[in-house]
């Protein structure tokens, strides 16, 4: 398990409605449709089912660099757009992630359920599916089957999380495709590598969370994330997107640090960082935070 990082976030604004909501877990996550669509598209186009119109070169992953393109259908014509957008690395923003539901739509897959294809199609979709399925976070769906054909329904994959960062920086298609640990496809990161990078933390959302609004336009939000605080720059589109000031205080004890930064309009405005101080030991040897004196009564824990 990791150390976890104590953060705390007072937000102001004169509209918080939309703030609650992703603070507290109850905005859909949008990208969703398009990860999971977007994973069957991948297995689709390496079981044949799809072909792109136009011969592929190189692709981040063989099956999809086929030496015979597919006839030129609507729906070939589709998959042929998904993949030029895998290919380029494609942030999943909300108007990208209804562009490629309605190229899901195109495709014709959700008629494609898993009778309806053939054998070799089925043990090439399968061998994937045994492969990523933990890694995709499928587990649910412990027959091959079952997520195929759940996919073809557009049935719901995923609720909301507290405090998502995915809502606020966009993640991207490839990096999903390829999964949190990574490894399938050629060049990509990994959703491990990735977010740690973009995010700051390996799971960008918040964990532990406690809300209190603290008047009409003010929240307060403590939440924990693994290691490390966010990064500035998830709290600076926090800022942009909702118009408001946010203030963050954050610690971990365990590695002995902590910090301070302000955003206001999406832009930083007051920055600090520092040690930990700490009291005298204790009859059993240890010792209790005390200071810096900015930072005591402003989180939740020190985490550790």
């Amino acid at each position: 398990m990791p150390n976890w990082c104590a953060n705390r976030l007072l937000i102001t604004a004169p509209d918080l409605s939309g703030i609650h909501a992703l603070v507290r877990g109850t905005q859909t996550p949008w990208y969703a449709q398009a990860v999971g669509e977007g994973r069957q598209f991948f297995a689709a186009g390496c079981a044949g089912i799809l072909r792109p119109v136009e011969p592929v070169n190189r692709a981040p992953y063989p099956a999809l660099c086929t030496t015979r393109p597919g006839q030129d259908t609507p729906e070939n014509r589709a998959y042929s757009d998904w993949l030029t957008l895998l290919m380029n690395g494609a942030e999943l923003t909300r108007d990208r992630c209804g562009h490629l539901h309605d190229l899901w739509l195109g495709s014709g897959l959700a008629a494609r359920h898993w009778e309806s294809l053939s054998g070799e199609e089925q043990v090439e979709v399968e061998r994937l599916f045994r492969n990523k399925r933990h890694d995709w976070g499928t587990a649910g769906d412990t027959k091959v089957e079952l997520w195929w054909n759940n996919r073809c329904r557009n049935t719901p994959q995923a609720e909301g999380q507290v405090m998502d960062m995915l809502l606020l920086l966009p993640t991207r298609l490839d990096v999903e495709v390829n999964g949190f640990n990574g490894k399938l496809l050629d060049g990509v990161p990994s959703g491990y590598d990735w977010y740690s990078t973009r995010y700051g933390i390996k799971w960008p959302c918040g964990f532990e969370a406690g809300i209190t609004e603290v008047s009409g336009n003010c929240l307060q939000v403590d939440f924990d994330t693994p290691w490390c605080p966010p990064s500035g720059a998830v709290l600076a589109a926090l800022s942009a997107q909702y118009g408001c000031t946010v203030k963050h205080w954050y610690a971990e004890c365990g590695c002995d640090f902590c910090g301070f930064s302000e955003y206001s309009g999406g832009e930083l405005t007051e920055w600090l960082e520092d040690a930990l101080e700490w009291g005298d030991e204790d009859e059993d040897g240890g010792c209790d935070v005390c200071g810096p004196d900015w930072l005591v009564g402003n989180v939740a824990h020190f985490g550790g």
